[in-house]
């Protein structure tokens, strides 16, 4: 499929419709949803609060098992030290990817690497998504952080290399499969780690792959992150890993990352990937990344903890992630050509690869023991460019997440249904307050924000004994002004498979910088805030002009009767049709 301008145009459209068209729809038929709003908030309030009741009790209940693991099971012996008693170390290769990043940001990724803590020697590969003059400075940075090593550059891409041959390998396991009818599934992983090696080799006779005491800077053709994945995963798993860990390079390591990483994937049985915690480094930067910082926190350590104790953690974050490079032999070839709406995924990698490893039954996990620091947005559109960027993977993913659920525990299920279906909720709720004569319900409705806010506010200055938890309910204000319509433009412009965050180089920043390129960039968040303020003056002058709107004249006892063919402020309804009767 091709997507022409026009086709664009209409399938923003039909999106932006659907959110309006329940609204329409109870305007046309007369249809009242709720005859009491408190009534309908306190339903929809006790279900918000039970879910995160749940939450929070999974996420401690996350910490506490782990916890009791960790002390049963100490770290891993070396495995070239044959007298030590104990767990032998798993073969491990780190893959760090970038594209242009900032010289400072990817030389302290380097250093944090060398630091990090392991029993045995880690093979480290880094490959440069790109090979044009400016793509060198990164390789110059790697050379100077691991001198002597070298520096190779690929004149192809391994993902196409590998995609010409799939005809050649789907015939050899049609063959593989009519000579052997019953294998175990880890001899399955092992002959195809097998094919994927010998593969490699052959396509390059002249491919330098790390070793334990030689790193390799790979730089190829820009082609995006997912196809420097690819090449990275690739040859670690021809250099004879049993797992890699993942980053981006900007990311700093906690010294102990590795270590409880590579402990976390013998916690349960099947587990094919475990995530770390992501923290941020610039956090006093600004006011934004303060509370990105805060929900950071939040997201890892509650939601995804949570999704850990039922080892369904959906999104393994790109800053730091472990997968068993047995369960990578199983998924790459899917994952690389995975194509929406007839177009190749660009963004959504480290999301679509999580799903992967979920639909082939492996289980994935998170471990706070484990964590790294990386770099947030600063300024309010960066921030909301890449809340929009997360929020279109989230909602394309939901239609493979779907595909494994029976696979899983019921809560990937509620936190799949919740995460998508809540803003929406919010939205629907906002057009009734804001334009519905009902400044007091609105006023109840902020209040009951902050209210769920607080309640893990407590729970994380409990855990972490920090004050500075105290300010995060003001982190509702963004979640308002940016997510809400950052994830209604995410689903408006599905089409788009820009990578929509900011750009890394100093020629990239100046083309950023143009107006007419920021002006369209904020639009949509300008529209949205524009809709915002124009709702709550609406109701502040309702209330203060014509209050008679909200309470109209008193009857015999004494008590406001509302007007005739104004909504009652106490009633939830969709843009009520003046000549209907309830």
């Amino acid at each position: 499929m091709i997507w022409t301008l026009p086709l664009k145009i209409v399938y923003s459209a039909t999106i932006s419709c659907m959110f309006v068209l329940p609204a329409i729809i109870g305007y046309a038929m007369h249809l009242q949803v709720a005859r009491q709003s408190f009534w309908a908030l306190g339903v929809y309030g006790t279900v918000v609060f039970c879910f995160i009741l749940l939450q929070l009790t999974f996420a401690t209940c996350n910490r506490i098992s782990l916890w009791r693991y960790r002390r049963r099971n100490p770290p891993p012996v070396s495995a070239y030290k044959e007298q030590q008693e104990g767990r032998k170390a798993t073969k491990i290769g780190l893959a760090v990817v970038g594209y242009r990043e900032e010289p400072m940001l990817f030389a302290q990724c380097l250093e944090s690497i060398q630091q990090l803590e392991y029993p045995d020697p880690v093979k480290i590969v880094v490959v440069v998504d790109g090979k044009d003059p400016q793509d060198r400075e990164m390789a110059s940075i790697f050379e100077k952080a691991f001198p002597s090593n070298p520096v190779v550059v690929l004149p192809y891409l391994l993902s196409d290399k590998d995609q010409q041959n799939n005809q050649v390998k789907d015939q050899q396991k049609d063959q593989q499969q009519d000579r052997e009818k019953c294998h175990d599934e880890e001899e399955q992983a092992d002959s195809s780690s097998s094919n994927n090696n010998s593969t490699l080799h052959q396509d390059g006779d002249d491919l330098i792959l790390p070793t334990d005491t030689r790193a390799v800077c790979y730089l190829q053709p820009h082609r995006g992150k997912r196809h420097a994945m690819y090449t990275a995963f690739r040859v670690l798993m021809a250099a004879g890993c049993d797992a890699v860990m993942s980053t981006d390079s900007d990311t700093r390591f906690d010294p102990q990352a590795l270590i409880e990483l590579e402990r976390t994937l013998y916690w349960h049985p099947k587990i094919g990937a475990a995530a770390g915690d992501v923290r941020i480094w610039n956090y006093s930067d600004s006011v934004l990344s303060f509370m990105s910082s805060l929900r950071y926190w939040m997201a890892f350590n509650i939601e995804r903890a949570a999704q850990s104790f039922n080892r369904c953690v959906t999104c393994v974050s790109g800053p730091m992630g472990l997968y068993r490079a047995s369960v990578l032999a199983e998924i790459l070839d899917d994952w690389i050509k995975q194509r929406f709406l007839g177009m190749e995924c660009t963004y959504g990698d480290d999301r679509h690869l999580t799903n992967r490893v979920l639909l082939h039954g492996y289980r994935v996990v998170y471990t706070h023991y484990a964590f790294c620091e990386t770099e947030t947005p600063t300024n309010f559109l960066r921030w909301f460019k890449q809340q929009t960027r997360w929020s279109k993977s989230f909602y394309r993913e939901l239609l493979w997440n779907t595909r494994s659920l029976h696979k899983h525990s019921p809560w990937m299920a509620a936190e799949l249904f919740y995460q998508g279906v809540y803003p929406f909720v919010l939205l629907f709720s906002i057009f009734y307050m804001l334009w519905g004569h009902a400044p007091i319900v609105l006023a109840v409705w902020l209040v009951s924000l902050l209210a769920i806010a607080s309640i893990k506010t407590v729970y994380s200055i409990v855990i972490n004994r920090d004050v500075r938890f105290l300010a995060f309910p003001l982190y509702s204000v963004y979640y308002l002004l940016g997510l809400v319509p950052a994830k209604m433009w995410a689903l408006i412009s599905l089409w788009d498979v820009g990578w929509g965050t900011s750009a890394r180089s100093a020629a990239e920043r100046k083309l950023e910088n143009v107006l007419c390129l920021q002006v369209k960039e904020a639009l949509p968040v300008a529209l949205w805030i524009m809709l915002i303020v124009a709702g709550i003056t609406f109701n502040l002058a309702v209330f203060f002009v014509n209050p008679g709107l909200i309470g109209g004249a008193s009857g015999r006892n004494g008590n406001a009767a509302p007007q005739p063919n104004v909504p009652d402020p106490t009633s939830i309804v969709f843009y009520p049709n003046a000549q209907s009767v309830y």
